[in-house]
């Protein structure tokens, strides 16, 4: 099976703390992978080092098209931060207008439907600081599937949506994501994306703590993903 993304020994260190501690993962072509871990774990940090706006401490980040780490990263990989920060000004439509004007990759097509599914039509003239958490969450989903690539990363894409958004946006996902593409899907909300993923990785304190397919893990283990999830944490002491 080809693969869109391969890390091998990450890591990245932060005045003396090491956030991330030999990393190993792999993203295969065409499915949803689940990135999960408690807060602190170092989620947002592996994130943001495949997406090229942290650098590599040591390790190995392979992209599907021998993009190298850093800013070359950034063409080819779409990421879904927490938070986006705009100007003072800006309204839905202009981010809309910027995302187009930044990215070769951008279609118009699938930001029109995004916003569609995501209920962003009638907010187009709102100013982005008037919206609450929740739509500015969706607002952030809608400019990252806009672009049209190989691999999404999203960081806490469900965190303060109520369960009505919640269900939009895995919608969103579902209907958005390319054929071939994949997406990495950093979360501690487990129950609330397991019937989406195709596989997961836990991280505890910067490294991989347990790895598999979801369908195994039901299969073999007896159990849903959510409690594989509480059980390594548990014993890890991280929850």
């Amino acid at each position: 099976m080809n693969t869109v993304l391969e890390i091998s020994g990450l890591e990245k260190r932060f005045a003396g703390c090491m956030a991330l501690n030999g990393v190993d993962l792999s993203i295969p072509s065409g499915q949803i992978v689940g990135l999960l871990g408690p807060n602190a774990s170092g989620k947002t940090t592996l994130l943001k080092t495949v997406a090229g706006l942290l650098q590599p401490s040591a390790g190995e980040v392979r992209y599907h098209n021998g993009a190298r780490p850093g800013p070359d990263a950034r063409s080819t990989v779409a990421f879904c931060p927490d938070a986006l920060t705009f100007p003072r000004w800006m309204r839905v439509k202009d981010a809309f207008t910027f995302y187009r004007e930044m990215y070769p990759d951008y279609a118009q097509a699938r930001a029109d439907e995004l916003c569609r599914i995501l209920d962003l039509r009638d907010v187009q003239r709102a100013n982005i600081r008037r919206l609450s958490k929740g739509m500015k969450e969706r607002l952030n989903l809608a400019l990252t599937f806009s672009r049209q690539t190989n691999l999404y990363l999203l960081d806490e894409p469900l965190d303060g949506i109520d369960p009505v958004g919640k269900a939009k946006v895995i919608d969103a996902i579902l209907a958005m994501q390319p054929e071939g593409a994949s997406t990495l899907i950093s979360t501690h909300l487990v129950k609330d994306v397991e019937r989406i993923l195709a596989g997961v990785y836990f991280l505890s304190k910067g490294q991989i703590v347990f790895s598999g397919v979801c369908d195994a893990i039901r299969e073999e283990r007896g159990q849903t993903v959510e409690q594989a999830y509480l059980e390594v944490f548990i014993r890890e002491g991280s929850i």
